[in-house]
């Protein structure tokens, strides 16, 4: 009888160890991230310089609110702006917005290859390539601060920069592409 016990106890437990090597396996593991935890995958081989000028996309995300100025760039709180160059025509999105639910706007407009032109003279002006490869993140904190940068070429080159704690953008790079995009929106 003893024997009969040890028996099925070892089949007990084998069924048991089976069941959780199972459910292992079918329910990946979620790593939680604590609040505050940094995550830096910088890439500092990233090219800071771009042979084309010819952009095909473009998204940009940044907060003022680190801003000891922030009135220089308007009233708004985080701006948000795309443009995608499709079968000759640029479609872009312009979204101004406030921190604390006021009203926010959101515009979408249309334009001609002029427009990219023109964004590219904002990206070569203000050096945006010195940021490519930045990509930096602090885990809690809130969507509405620090920066995101992405611009793709027609050669196939990009440039994408991201940090959710700090804007890496400086002001004058903020607010060229604030008077480009809110122009071509306001029409």
């Amino acid at each position: 009888m003893n024997k009969g016990i040890l028996v099925a106890c070892a089949v007990l437990l084998t069924l048991g160890a089976a069941f959780l090597i199972h459910r292992i396996q079918q329910e990946p593991l979620s790593e939680e991230i604590e609040d505050g935890a940094v995550r830096d995958n910088s890439d500092p081989a990233a090219p800071k310089q771009i042979e084309s000028t010819e952009i095909t996309a473009f998204s940009c995300r940044f907060s003022v609110l680190d801003l000891e100025e922030r009135g220089e760039l308007g009233s708004f709180d985080y701006y948000n702006m795309k443009a995608q160059w499709t079968d000759g025509i640029v479609e872009g999105f312009y979204y101004p917005a406030y921190h604390h639910g006021a009203k926010d706007l959101a515009y979408t407009f249309q334009a001609d290859a002029s427009f990219m032109e023109q964004l590219q003279k904002v990206v070569a002006e203000q050096n945006l390539v010195q940021h490519n490869g930045w990509d930096h993140a602090v885990s809690g904190l809130p969507d509405q601060y620090g920066a995101d940068l992405s611009v793709s070429y027609a050669s196939g080159e990009r440039i994408d920069a991201s940090d959710n704690q700090d804007n890496f953008l400086s002001v004058e790079a903020m607010g060229a592409l604030i008077d480009l995009f809110s122009a071509y929106a306001m029409k």
